[in-house]
């Protein structure tokens, strides 16, 4: 993994013709970037700028030019790796170069507003502190983080960087949360690798552009290990509850151990770092409990289990269900897919998702380049997506897309049903949803999934199954279908910390508070919970691109300067008003009624809760998001 600046390697311990034959391959907008970089000159935007076009053709808009441009950049930069960077050269991540590097690199033009997040999402500058840090924050501040995995971690290394005394629990054996305990086959990340990463913490050497969940892991892991997380995290440890102790304006912990043994310990500050989906979910059917084959949720995987030549159903047709079709077609005897409900289907835009090897060599010897492409996976998912989830009032009364962005994505869609099936046949039918794109979560086909439907021993159940008995599955209208395994591929419950008992001010349960509709201010903050943040908090998670990460560094970020304020005005407490929540929330609200969620009511997803207000993905876009979590607005707070 690369940091900041810093450069990876010199000309020097390098093999030039590896070097100069990787370089030539490479994305020349890229390069010029580096270079401009690593050399501090803007004059390498005069001089290759004009000579570089950019491929339209998502994921990424590749940079082209000539064989003699890409040889005298290679040249260039060869160059530059075998000497020292000039004094007085323009820094590295200076905005003024910056802003005119992002258009040379990511293809497109670039909004001002945009920059300031950009230089931070790609790695090139840290979070920048946005209060004073004129008073430390007090020595006596103790955080108590609830989660180990990506967010967890994000929150304890925005921490340790402000000397702030922290405390991970986590109820695994191991950092990683999801991916971890995720194990089933095919399981990947269905963001880019390339971003899906801390910003503080690039790997420059991704093995496939969407790796399993396995690499994903070990990323974590050497987190972990790099910045020593682990003599700050018990393990083995859940914690069942958070009472707010009023005498000592502290947070009580309530957790316990692998071995029953129950522990009570305080924090100024809690940060719960759980995700909202971590309870496995079954579906309500008759009979479950009665196969006598093998039942297994893909959340609980057994990695023994071996699905060869076996008869099996998936049941679920979201990315989990996809990623396991995928991944066992070819061993199965025969595969029943229980389509409860298609979801649109993104086709794979590459031959392979395996990193060339040039990127790979690259982004571990060449300075910033694997920022770069960071921030080239991140532009390509992130606010350029907004308009598809926007509605257009006119157009959404005679199209079931609901604007001309978002019919884009499903013509594109339509068009790869009608060449994986065949225009107007059967199974096409079964898998067009009748909702516009991005009602329910957009999936990508890992590259074998349509083409998988259309095997010989596959079926596809357009319905849920009618009732389990010892053999198998009865459908719909009644047919019996025999089986040796049954996987269910069904989700999970929607929790926003319903297992944990939270109890604020006065004994006020969080449970009681949100009901079926969680609601939470900045930070994750909600009014009688003092000193409580929550990074999976409702209406924080990106919808329309990017991913989680983005909003765990957010909050990170933001939760720190809290504390700053607080220890600016001497307070032992920050609590959100109720003016200001109930503002905010009315304004998530009042945004969200432009989305596609709010116009898509027969897409069966998750973002909504029981209430059917959508409580998941957030209605702003992303460097909006950003800007609200800057620093605190003083006056939406309770300080004492």
């Amino acid at each position: 993994m690369t940091t900041g600046q810093s450069a990876i390697a010199s000309s020097t311990d390098l093999d030039i013709r590896t070097l100069r034959d990787h370089l030539m391959k490479a994305d020349p907008g890229v390069l010029v970037a580096v270079l401009a970089q690593m050399t501090g000159d803007a004059s390498v935007v005069d001089r290759y700028a004009g000579k570089i076009d950019h491929v339209p053709d998502p994921p990424e808009r590749a940079g082209t030019t000539d064989p003699a441009t890409a040889d005298a950049l290679a040249d260039e930069i060869i160059a530059a790796l075998g000497r020292p960077r000039p004094a007085g050269a323009i820094a590295a991540d200076d905005r003024e170069l910056f802003a005119v590097l992002l258009p040379i690199a990511l293809g497109t033009d670039v909004d001002d507003e945009q920059v300031d997040l950009l230089l931070e999402q790609g790695g090139f500058r840290p979070s920048q502190p946005t209060l004073p840090r004129t008073t430390p924050i007090p020595s006596t501040t103790t955080m108590a983080i609830i989660g180990a995995g990506i967010a967890g971690i994000a929150v304890a290394l925005a921490a340790a960087e402000e000397g702030v005394h922290f405390q991970i629990y986590d109820r695994n054996d191991e950092v990683g949360g999801t991916w971890l305990t995720t194990t089933y086959p095919g399981i990947g990340v269905d963001t880019p690798s390339a971003y899906y990463s801390l910003s503080r913490e690039v790997n420059p050497d991704w093995s496939n552009y969407y790796p399993e969940g396995a690499e994903y892991q070990e990323y974590l892991v050497a987190l972990a290990d790099k910045h020593e997380l682990r003599r700050h995290i018990r393990f083995g440890t859940e914690v069942e509850a958070l009472w707010w102790d009023e005498q000592r304006q502290q947070w009580q912990i309530h957790s316990r151990a692998a071995d029953g043994t129950v522990s009570f310990d305080y924090a100024s500050v809690v940060v719960t770092a759980a995700g909202y989906l971590n309870r496995p979910r079954f579906p309500d059917l008759k009979g479950r409990d009665t196969f006598a084959g093998t039942s297994i949720h893909s959340a609980l995987w057994d990695p023994t289990l071996d699905l060869t030549g076996k008869r099996v159903a998936v049941i679920g047709a979201g990315c989990t269900a996809v990623q396991i079709v995928d991944a066992c077609v070819d061993d199965v005897e025969h595969l029943t897919v229980f389509q409860r409900q298609p979801h649109w289907v993104a086709p794979r835009k590459r031959l392979s998702d395996e990193v060339p090897e040039h990127r790979r060599y690259l982004g571990r010897v060449l300075p910033f380049y694997a920022m770069w492409h960071r921030l080239k996976s991140y532009w390509g998912t992130a606010d350029n997506n907004y308009p598809i989830i926007l509605q257009d009032p006119e157009w959404s009364q005679t199209h079931l897309s609901i604007s001309p962005a978002n019919d884009v994505l499903l013509r594109m869609c339509l068009d790869y049903i009608d060449r994986m099936f065949g225009a107007g046949t059967e199974l096409a039918r079964k898998v067009t949803p009748d909702f516009a794109p991005y009602g329910k979560r957009i999936i990508r086909d890992p590259g074998g999934y349509y083409a998988a439907l259309t095997r010989e021993h596959v079926d596809v159940e357009a319905s849920e199954p009618a009732e389990v008995n010892s053999d198998g599955i009865v459908t719909a209208d009644g047919r019996q279908i025999d089986l040796d395994v049954i996987v269910y591929a069904t989700g999970y419950h929607l929790d926003f910390l319903s297992t944990v008992d939270i109890r604020g001010r006065g004994g006020k349960t969080l449970s009681g508070e949100w009901g079926d509709s969680p609601r939470a201010y900045r930070g994750g903050t909600v009014p009688g919970f003092p000193n409580l943040f929550i990074t999976s908090a409702p209406n924080y998670s990106p919808g329309h691109g990017a991913g989680a990460n983005f909003s765990m560094e957010v909050l990170a970020h933001f939760i720190l300067e809290c504390l700053q304020l607080m220890a600016l005005r001497g307070a032992t407490t920050i609590e959100v008003t109720e003016r200001a929540f109930t503002e905010y929330v009315a304004g998530i609200d009042q945004a969200m009624q432009r989305t596609v969620w709010c116009h898509t009511p027969n897409a069966h997803t998750y973002y909504r809760s029981e209430s059917g207000r959508v409580v998941v993905a957030t209605p702003y876009r992303l460097v909006d998001l950003w800007q609200q979590h800057r620093a605190p607005v003083e006056e939406d707070f309770v300080l004492q």
